[in-house]
């Protein structure tokens, strides 16, 4: 499986698309305390926001164990108590994982070992989807849950690589073809606010670099307005980013 590049050093111009390597969401960066000029700022505060009431959904007990499967610097600690034992899985170099993802994708801890695995923005940079998977089954608990977000609709961004695109039902088989029992479905930024999105990012290289702030800025807040006006419904079905709880039975 190849993981994520969040720890793998600085963003690497060589690949075919100009914004390759600069949109990994959970990147160790200050992109969560981006100004509304910056190209990402609208979902960089949406996606936390999106995530946080599904985190509280994992039912995590005061005392229990959490998997951060590609855990970057762990922008999710906070959704949980600090009596909760959280463990930061991802890629040999990062100082905040205590524990190594292997060569093969698979991460050295117990069997049925955790209440639950967070997983953000991960499934679409790995090469075998059903081995992750497979192996965030592994190390929940029966009963244990998942919360996992990836992207649906999303320019290409390797961060060293970007396999995968799921449509809402694509992404409900895998996981659930995986043995999970997916609990709650949710978009995030939707169809109509992606699409300008796109059309920024589709542009943003041939504007001239003392415009891109004025751009940005301009986007962002329609894509803001734009948003509020699509309903949660319409998101289920097409989203720049879609997030789910999802159950071993």
């Amino acid at each position: 499986m190849e993981g994520r590049g969040d720890t793998l050093g600085s963003l690497n111009e060589s690949y075919s698309t100009p914004l390759a390597g600069r949109y990994n969401l959970d990147r160790p960066s200050d992109l969560r305390a981006a100004p509304p000029w910056h190209r990402l700022a609208y979902i960089i505060k949406a996606l936390p926001a999106g995530l946080e009431p599904l985190a509280n959904e994992l039912r995590v007990p005061p005392d229990g164990r959490v998997l951060d499967y590609g855990c970057a610097d762990a922008p999710y600690r906070r959704l949980f108590p600090p009596s909760v034992d959280y463990v930061g899985a991802d890629l040999p170099g990062n100082p905040v994982a205590s524990v190594e993802i292997g060569a093969d994708g698979t991460v050295p801890v117990a069997s049925e070992s955790f209440d639950a695995v967070l997983s953000t923005q991960v499934l679409e940079h790995v090469e075998h989807p059903d081995l992750y998977l497979g192996e965030c089954w592994r190390v929940l608990r029966p009963g244990g849950r998942m919360l996992l977000s990836t992207h649906g609709i999303m320019v290409h961004h390797p961060d060293p690589v970007d396999y995968w695109r799921w449509t809402c039902e694509g992404l409900r088989r895998v996981v659930s073809s995986a043995g999970f029992e997916v609990e709650r479905f949710e978009g995030i930024m939707g169809l109509a606010a992606t699409g300008i999105q796109l059309v920024q990012d589709g542009i943003w290289w041939r504007v001239a670099r003392p415009l891109r702030p004025v751009v940005a800025l301009l986007l962002q807040s329609i894509i803001a307005v734009v948003d509020r006006l699509q309903g949660p419904a319409s998101r289920r079905h097409n989203a720049l980013v879609f997030a789910l709880i999802a159950r071993k039975p």
